[in-house]
């Protein structure tokens, strides 16, 4: 038997799980909690990272399977910078730079560097820069440029510091390899670079700051790795150190939002797969290349070789409702919710009656608008409100508002030629929240595929590293012994079809009225 490892790496939390790579049987599942959790200002410690990596591979090593490993991959949020010193430490554990802000871990939602954003777009509108095209005509604070420039402005001593810029998922893979390389997707959609252009003009990035061309290209060096290829081998220290046999193969880094699509077999052209949580991330593949504004990027082969991957999604899903939960909920529905031992979350939907016949607008940008438009400067509002308005209502709002975010993607890609044909969706919320998987059908208008299982993306990541070990010759092939095979289908409601467009409609409205109060 050969066993295969993948590890998904959360805002919040990391998880692995261990799969027979001939059957798919789950041999192993364990999850870590970081232990400083968010920082203020969503920084966070790098020691929660490496500690949570040291805690999933000493659960995944153990006999009887520990020696059966054959490859690990490791996937994480993205982009979550992580800068070292020349020795790859990271610098946020060096006494030196303790507590200093510019040293820690900035997660992927942490969107201080707007201001070096928009400069940064404004130039490369200016001087019409290629890669815009393959970037939805944008750049945002959330990537790599933005927090490096904000680095350079802010904290020069720690600018002159810094050898290496990772994302978490190629830190992670550098920690298991000793080998620096980079993860393709995460190069490619968050670090402005591309197979065939290669990062930006050294005349754009030299008129943003003095010699930045050069530091941006030293501090992300490494081999490109393309999804399902390996990275190196883990460290023979190591395996030794968690039971495992010399030579296991470490695939490429990738991002999070990506691997649940293989793990759902979303391999095929027309496919869209969502993965819901803290954040949405949804993915399409297209056999073109499809150019346009307000996406997150397209990229060739950026998560199945032979097509191009779109990535989109939306900048706050779970992490609204739960904001509403903690900070504006009633108390009868926190007393309810306790006295029968279950979350405030199935109070609020088994309340909700009729949701066709809402009468609250919601929208879904309390962290900003990631795509369509790609503006993490706009805010999220309800509308319809009356002294009649009880949670449940506001609560169903933000469902819809949620699900309305993802029809405007959808409609914007189909309107470029990018149609969606197939949807299916992961992540933990997808299990917690069968209200919103029907809502998603119901106002998609189209069927949801739901896979069951908690780790779609620790699962997509050992699909791919069962690629990168040369288990199986492709993706498709992979994904037929090791996906997920299970799945709950939400069909439409048809009967209340013209509601549930009237639904979408005056959220549509809602959303282009906040765009014109945002800019006026």
């Amino acid at each position: 038997m050969k066993a295969v490892v993948g590890i998904d790496y959360g805002t919040q939390s990391a998880r692995a799980i261990m799969v027979d790579a001939a059957t798919g049987e789950v041999l192993r599942q364990h999850a870590v909690a970081y232990s400083h959790g968010i920082l203020p200002g969503d920084l966070a410690d790098v020691r929660d990272y490496e500690e949570a990596l040291d805690q999933l591979l000493q659960v995944m090593g153990q006999p009887p399977y520990g020696k059966s490993i054959a490859c690990v991959g490791v996937d994480g949020t993205s982009l979550t910078l992580v800068p070292t010193d020349a020795s790859g430490c990271a610098l946020g554990k060096l006494p030196e730079w303790e507590g200093n802000t510019h040293a820690q871990v900035k997660l992927w939602k942490r969107h201080t560097a707007q201001a070096q954003a928009e400069e940064a777009l404004e130039l490369a509108q200016r001087t019409g820069q290629p890669f815009l095209r393959r970037l939805g005509g944008n750049i945002s604070s959330e990537w790599m440029l933005p927090k490096l420039m904000e680095i350079y402005d802010e904290a020069p001593d720690i600018w002159n510091s810094m050898d290496l810029a990772f994302d978490v998922c190629d830190y992670l893979t550098y920690l298991l390899t000793g080998v620096v390389t980079r993860g393709w997707p995460s190069l490619s959609f968050k670090c402005l670079w591309s197979d065939d252009k290669g990062f930006p003009q050294a005349s754009y990035l030299d008129t943003l700051r003095p010699g930045l061309s050069e530091r941006y290209r030293h501090l992300q060096r490494g081999k490109v790795i393309a999804p399902g290829s390996p990275a190196g081998v883990m460290r023979p220290e190591l395996c030794r150190r968690y039971g495992m046999p010399e030579g296991v193969v470490v695939a490429a880094g990738l991002v999070d939002g990506h691997t649940s699509a293989v793990a759902l077999g979303a391999v095929e052209a027309g496919d869209v797969a969502l993965v819901i949580g803290t954040s949405n991330v949804l993915t399409l593949q297209t056999k073109g290349l499809h150019e346009m504004d307000g996406i997150c990027g397209v990229v060739k082969d950026g998560f199945v070789p032979g097509l191009y991957g779109i990535e989109t999604g939306q900048a706050c899903t779970g992490d609204m409702l739960d904001w509403f939960v903690h900070n504006a909920l009633a108390g009868d529905v926190a007393l309810e919710a306790q006295k029968e031992g279950i979350s405030p979350h199935a109070v609020l939907c088994r309340r909700i009656d009729a949701p066709w016949s809402s009468r609250l607008a919601a929208v879904d940008w309390l962290n900003g608008s990631r795509t369509f438009p790609c503006d993490l400067s706009l805010t999220g509002a309800f509308a319809g409100l009356t002294l009649r308005s009880r949670p449940e209502d506001l609560y169903l709002a933000m469902l819809q508002g949620i699900v309305c975010g993802t029809r405007e993607i959808l409609d914007q890609l189909a309107a470029h030629g990018a149609e969606s044909k197939r949807v299916f969706a992961a992540g933990g919320i997808t299990q917690k929240n069968p209200l919103l998987m029907q809502m998603y059908a119901d106002i998609l208008e189209k069927e949801i595929h739901v896979g069951r299982s908690a780790e779609g993306p620790a699962l997509g990541t050992a699909v791919y590293a069962a690629v990168a070990a040369g288990l199986y010759p492709s993706l498709k092939e992979a994904h037929e012994h090791m996906g997920i095979r299970d799945f709950v289908t939400y069909a439409p409601d048809a009967v209340h079809r013209a509601e549930y467009r009237r639904v979408y409609k005056k959220n549509h409205r809602l959303r282009q009225l906040l765009i014109e109060f945002e800019h006026a």
